[in-house]
């Protein structure tokens, strides 16, 4: 008997974006419960080489290359042969049209086609051409949410009964924290007012799409119903977190008079984003469409009630634990954070219902799901066959 080998398929190891804390933790999490599988984790740069070093089944091979096309189709399907894999799995969409192994890949959004002018025309073009080829090809797919399979099934003529909804969960720092001394520190840090309400923002794409604004974010909606909020009554002052968002906000037309009241704090890295939910009176969002809507999980985690959009997956993420509003609708926002903030009573039912509803998601239960996809294709105990055995060294090809 040899050990089952998963080739993985690691670009989106090096996406500082949702995408990438995705596929590190179920990785790490499917590598945990299943020590008998050799995972290969393949690479195009030496940039998170060491992210999986102490796993005893994990090998990195990185595998340069300047080409994502010429990557996926070539690289990877001739690193698979050699290694002799028995299933091409990868934590993003995409995989080798070419191979005859079988491949599963996520499914992590269909914003392209429900949102399309937040992507460039090619963007668009190659989403509409190559995700249904890649559907069909694939074994099985897996999917984040709900959502997604029903706008592919609609848009793209998915077959829903090759993809398994197996959700996702937050990065494992995330939590409910209190120790107020800590929490006072990051707040003196990045000069946050006592009391405040919090949003997350993005005005970029975090890929490499030549749109380089992200429209999606619908940070003007957000701005304008903070306004109406204030000219409401309302005194809290909103904490805007997110890369450059300023400075977009004021090159589309905003100026001091319109910004009163808010702060930008700029990037805040991950790990300690989760002191800004535990400190806010409440979290707000309003991006137009959210696959998953990783920030709404982290807000219930860290206990922040929340007010997010009615479109895309948060009804099915949050449950009866937060607020929902048409993200289109400036008015209804408003009133919603007026609501939160005249209601503490509201706001502490909510932080309750929240961090109950997010113990429904956790890594453990995503990375046994899917590995139960992967075990009804492959099982792990198979005869062996010849192949290479397996080995804790990297290595680095150079094409």
């Amino acid at each position: 008997m040899k050990p089952r080998v998963i080739c993985v398929m690691g670009r989106a190891l090096d996406q500082l974006d949702g995408l990438g804390v995705y596929s590190v933790n179920l990785l790490r999490h499917m590598m945990a419960q299943d020590p008998m599988t050799r995972y290969v984790i393949l690479l195009r740069s030496e940039r998170h080489a060491m992210v999986f070093d102490q796993i005893p089944n994990a090998e990195i091979q990185v595998i340069p290359s300047r080409s994502k096309l010429w990557w996926d189709q070539l690289l990877v399907p001739l690193a698979a042969r050699r290694m002799d894999a028995d299933i091409i799995f990868n934590p993003k969409f995409s995989l080798p049209l070419f191979s005859k192994r079988p491949s599963v890949f996520v499914l992590h959004g269909s914003d392209w086609y429900v949102n399309p002018g937040n992507y460039s025309w090619l963007n668009n073009w190659y989403i509409r051409i190559m995700l249904p080829i890649y559907c069909h090809k694939a074994a099985r797919m897996l999917s984040i949410a709900p959502i997604v399979v029903d706008d592919l099934v609609k848009h793209a003529r998915l077959d829903a009964r090759k993809v398994t909804v197996t959700y996702a969960a937050a990065a494992p720092y995330f939590r409910f924290i209190e120790d107020k001394a800590s929490l006072k520190d990051f707040a003196e840090r990045y000069h946050l007012p006592e009391r405040f309400i919090l949003t997350v923002g993005r005005v970029l794409h975090t890929g490499h799409d030549r749109l380089d604004e992200y429209r999606g974010g619908n940070n003007e909606t957000l701005i304008r119903a903070y306004g109406r909020y204030r000219a409401d009554g309302g005194s809290l002052p909103l904490v805007v977190v997110g890369r450059d968002i300023e400075a977009y906000l004021r090159r589309h037309g905003f100026r001091d008079r319109e910004l009163q009241g808010i702060h930008f704090t700029g990037f805040i890295p991950n790990e300690e984003i989760l002191n800004a939910y535990n400190l806010a009176e409440f979290f707000v969002l309003a991006t137009l469409y959210e696959s998953f809507c990783l920030p709404l999980l982290e807000a219930m985690i860290c206990g922040c009630p929340a007010l997010v959009p009615s479109t895309g997956a948060p009804p099915q993420i949050g449950g009866q634990a937060a607020r929902y509003v048409n993200p289109y609708d400036e008015v209804s926002y408003a009133d919603g954070m007026m609501e939160l903030t005249r209601s503490p009573l509201l706001r502490a039912e909510m932080r309750a219902a929240g961090l109950g509803q997010a113990r429904r998601y956790a890594w453990q239960k995503t990375a046994e799901m899917t590995l139960g996809v992967l075990e009804a294709i492959v099982p792990a105990g198979r005869v062996s066959s010849p192949g290479v055995t397996s080995s804790k060294e990297s290595i680095v090809v150079v094409d």
